[in-house]
């Protein structure tokens, strides 16, 4: 038995745990990006290219995530390039601060430039890719830069690792919002999502793996209606 979120129960969650319960963010990102770091680097252990991976961010906290588990991936001797794909200024407080634990690990965050080939080169040979453009909230179509991005990680020959939901999948319908990244494997947090259980989700989510971060059971329960588990 697990349970099942939608968007909204997510969002009041996560609200809770930070604003009534003291529970930092960046713990809870940090948290959420180790276990993201940790699948990549069971994948890239069989992966010809090497420790080699590059991470695709927003500007958001899904973003924010990735930034978090690049440092990490430094830290274990990965070759990592971060791409951050959207508006700089909108980057959220907690993704400036793994910005700067990416900068103290030695890495650094690029922006995505569709035509270049350095970064086209890199993606192309890397182990594995993260995925971490957009979370559970997304409703519009992806546009622009960010579709470019994610028909790039669609091109990749090495294995896909979206945090929380592959972007560009509805968390709550699991419908494809125009195109969205087809994943080899969904790191989502505290919760399964719904839109990784039905549609088109849970073909493009791949494996899904739940990985707790340190929100506590009790609040979890407050948030969630006996009828969200299966």
């Amino acid at each position: 038995m697990y349970l099942l979120a939608t968007t909204s129960q997510m969002k009041e969650l996560d609200r809770t745990a930070i604003e009534e319960w003291g529970i930092p963010s960046l713990m809870l990102m940090e948290r959420a990006a180790g276990a993201v770091a940790d699948r990549v680097l069971q994948l890239i252990k069989k992966s010809p290219s090497g420790r080699r991976a590059a991470v695709f961010c927003g500007p958001g906290n899904n973003g924010g995530d990735g930034i978090a588990a690049a440092a990490i991936l430094l830290k274990e001797g990965c070759e990592v390039r971060v791409y951050l794909v959207g508006d700089r200024a909108k980057m959220t407080p907690d993704s400036r601060a793994m910005e700067q634990k990416l900068q103290a690990a030695g890495g650094r965050l690029e922006d995505y430039l569709p035509g270049q080939a350095a970064q086209q080169e890199w993606v192309r040979d890397s182990g594995c890719i993260i995925d971490a453009l957009f979370g559970v909230g997304l409703k519009r179509p992806i546009t622009g830069d960010f579709l470019s991005a994610v028909r790039r990680m669609n091109e990749a020959r090495c294995p896909v690792v979206s945090c929380d939901i592959p972007s560009g999948i509805d968390g709550d319908t699991g419908n494809v919002l125009g195109e969205a990244v087809r994943a080899d494997w969904t790191v989502t947090f505290t919760c399964s999502k719904f839109g990784l259980t039905r549609g088109e989700g849970k073909e493009y989510a791949g494996t899904v793996e739940v990985a707790p971060i340190g929100i506590p059971e009790e609040l979890i329960r407050q948030v969630f209606a006996p009828k969200s588990r299966i």
